[in-house]
């Protein structure tokens, strides 16, 4: 494994080290082992209601019979993981798509007995519980994003019109939950003050699926009304950051101790969403003007967030900051923040050209790579880091389950398609 990890690194900045076949084989060679892992918990955990990642990240132990739940979170993530990676390795296709069927076997089940909706949390006899419970029927929250995002995936792989078409209704209901004020933000309160930017930016990535895996056009509509609704709320263009929550009446959020929180993880996910959008409606000839501004705003938005998000003694990424002095305010350091740092700055370069986003690239994929990974769970990643210390700290961030490669080995296999598309050796996608 040691091996793996040292052929991970890259030596340099230079487009040469980034196109060398070496290290897409190195990445190749990372989610194999991923998948093996995944594939071996499906074999051992047939039974579970879903995806099992109930296991600590830091020791490898597995959680008591009281702290298994059956998340809608990690379900969705998981259906989409595993039905796009069955697009991608062939050799592991049935397994994966047995696997993704599972999971969404056990979704609509959850839809069903919940009218639609998709509850945060159910106990392994599939009873949905706290903390938001019940809800009422109008709300949707994260977990029908990501329940959609599995459907969507698993329906186009399997060229299914009916998880397609449910997929489609999850994703209208969320926004029109989002829309109204009736989006929760499970398993975190959702607080009358304030707006959070994230759901927004979630729904963007799930506007862009639509429109690749469904070449639905319509969808990047969708895409650029959520896009030029982040920049207009959130934007703060005097500060150069992306205000994580605003008032509802207008103008960002300051809290009681007269911060302005920045999640830099969050505006940068945005940013290489907006980035992703701006790409496609650009290959589609629409939306030109709003292109235009996020093909201006959207590179230095996630450069501020890396440079002010950034631990210089204990390299990582802080959960959030205050916007005006830098200072963290949750000084932990999740795992997730890594690759989505690694794809934005790959869509930032393509965008822009600028070499400095293929320095980010190799100082943010090195540091993944050599101070995320636990041997003790086939490197798997440490859910999260102290930034004081940094060592692993077992604090984890929205949900105890293990994230099933949705932010690491899904974003690890989009680097790989943008370098090949860098180096001309994939087509446009």
């Amino acid at each position: 494994m040691n091996e793996i990890v040292r052929r991970l690194k890259i030596v340099d900045s230079s487009e040469k080290a980034l196109f060398d076949d070496r290290l897409i084989e190195a990445y190749h060679e990372y989610l194999h082992l991923r998948i093996r892992f995944l594939l071996q918990r499906f074999e051992r955990f047939r039974d579970f209601p879903g995806v099992h990642t109930g296991y600590n990240s830091i020791t490898g132990e597995e959680f008591p019979a009281e702290e298994l739940f059956s998340y809608s979170w990690i379900n969705g993530r998981g259906a989409c993981v595993f039905a796009r990676f069955a697009r991608h390795f062939p050799r592991q296709a049935p397994q994966l798509t047995a696997y993704a069927r599972h999971v969404v076997e056990v979704i609509e089940r959850h839809l069903e007995a919940h009218a639609g909706r998709l509850p945060f949390r159910l106990n392994p006899g599939e009873a949905e519980t706290l903390p938001h419970s019940p809800s009422p029927q109008e709300h949707r929250s994260y977990s029908d994003l990501y329940g959609c995002l599995g459907l969507l995936e698993y329906g186009a792989l399997t060229e299914d019109a009916v998880r397609i078409e449910a997929a489609k209704r999850l994703l209208h209901e969320s926004l029109e939950a989002l829309e109204s004020g009736n989006f929760l933000l499970e398993p975190d309160p959702t607080f009358p003050d304030r707006i959070s930017e994230n759901p927004w930016s979630a729904a963007l990535d799930l506007a862009n699926e639509f429109a690749k895996q469904l070449s639905d056009q319509s969808y990047l509509d969708v895409g650029a009304r959520l896009a030029k609704r982040l920049l207009d709320t959130h934007y703060l263009p005097q500060v150069g950051a992306l205000a994580e929550y605003v008032r509802p009446e207008g103008g960002p959020f300051v809290d009681p101790e007269g911060r302005l929180a920045v999640d830099p993880g969050h505006a940068v996910e945005f940013a290489g969403f907006a980035l992703e959008f701006a790409r496609l409606a650009q290959q589609a000839g629409i939306h030109g003007n709003l292109c235009m501004r996020i093909n201006d705003v959207c590179p230095r938005l996630a450069s501020w967030n890396i440079e002010k998000g950034w631990n210089k003694r204990h390299p990582g990424i802080y959960k959030s900051i205050d916007a005006d002095s830098g200072d963290p305010i949750n000084d932990t350091m999740p795992w997730w923040i890594l690759p989505e740092t690694m794809l934005t700055s790959l869509l930032a370069f393509e965008s822009t050209g600028n070499r400095r986003f293929l320095e980010t690239y190799r100082q943010v994929n090195n540091t993944y790579f050599t101070r995320y990974l636990n041997p003790k769970t086939s490197l798997g990643p440490f859910q999260n880091i102290d930034g004081k210390t940094g060592l692993p700290i077992d604090v984890p961030p929205a949900c105890k389950f293990q994230d099933p490669e949705f932010h690491s080995g899904k974003n690890i296999l989009a680097c790989v398609r943008i370098i090949k598309r860098l180096a001309g050796r994939d087509g446009p996608s």
